[in-house]
Parts: structure tokens; C-alpha cells; sequence
């Protein structure tokens, strides 16, 4: 995965395929800090080894700063260990509670998605494992993701832990 830099957001059509953890934190990263209105992520635990570096908070505040509409939702199964763990995301989240929401899964979720711009993906289809397919330029894909992430958002609400930490 040494090539990203070659991958733009919203022009590089081609699927690539992610076999390790490193190989799916850095297509997270190169998408993420090519963002510049939305990420969209659902997660088991937001797992540390991709969204909890100082690379990809970095890259998640500059979605914020690109444009004054941009968010950034969350949704994960495991609250707690975003709570206990210190995870950045939900420091962002506390310091910019309209623009990054987290809500708590109602139902554990086997899989594990980052949408961002409507347009790029990184799709690990079994959360529990670092193999994921990805592309920087695919709408009807990002599409699919985003309105099974809508409906399972519209059925999910803030947790309790979330809403403690924030006072």
C-alpha cells in the first residue's frame, strides 16, 4: 500500500484490496484526509489501530474545518471502550457535538464500513478481521453503505455513557 498517493478522492475508480491492519489504516487515512464534507463510519469498537492515531483525528478535524456543513457520524457497537480507552473521535465529538455525533448500535453489526463524500470506501465486510476491499471513486457503492448506515442511524440513539461525558 505504498502507492495511495496516486488514489484521489472522487477520481481513482479501481478496487484495492487490503489484507492487513496497516494495509486498512492506511487506505482509512488516505481517504480521510482527502475528505472534505463527510465520514461516515460504522464499527464494532472504532478500532484504535485505525481511527484512534493522531494521523486520522488530524485528518478527521480537517473534514471539519473544510467546509462549515461537513460531519462526521459515528456508529458503534462498544461504547464502552471508546469510553475507557480515551478514544479521540470522542474527544472530537464532545468538542463538536453538532458536527460529530456518535450513536450506540442497537444490535451488534458483523460489519465494519467507512464511507467518505458519498463517493470512497473502505468495506471490511467481516469486522472482526483487517481484509477489506476500497475505492476512492465508486457512488453507487458508497451509496449502498450509506443507506443501510441511514436506516440503522435513524434506529439507533445517543448512548448514555456518550451523554455523561459530555456534561
Amino acid at each position: 500500500m505504498d502507492d495511495l498517493d496516486n488514489y484521489k478522492l472522487g477520481e481513482t475508480n479501481e478496487l484495492l484490496r487490503a489484507t492487513t491492519r496497516e494495509d486498512c489504516r492506511l487506505i482509512a487515512l488516505a481517504i480521510a484526509s482527502q475528505a472534505q464534507h463527510s465520514l461516515s463510519i460504522l464499527s464494532h469498537n472504532m478500532e484504535p489501530d485505525l481511527y484512534n492515531t493522531p494521523s486520522f483525528y488530524e485528518a478527521a478535524r480537517d473534514v471539519l474545518a473544510a467546509d462549515s456543513r461537513s460531519v462526521i457520524r459515528i456508529l458503534v457497537s462498544d461504547v464502552s471502550r471508546l469510553v475507557l480507552n480515551g478514544h479521540r473521535l470522542l474527544d472530537l465529538s464532545r468538542r463538536q457535538s453538532s458536527r460529530v455525533q456518535i450513536r450506540k448500535l442497537n444490535n451488534p453489526i458483523h460489519h465494519a464500513f467507512l464511507v467518505a463524500d458519498e463517493i470512497a470506501v473502505l468495506d471490511r465486510r467481516r469486522a472482526e478481521r483487517f481484509e477489506a476491499t476500497a475505492n476512492f471513486n465508486d457512488q453507487g457503492w458508497a451509496n449502498n453503505l450509506l443507506h443501510f448506515f441511514n436506516q440503522t442511524w435513524e434506529r439507533c440513539s445517543s448512548s448514555s455513557e456518550l451523554q455523561t461525558l459530555s456534561i
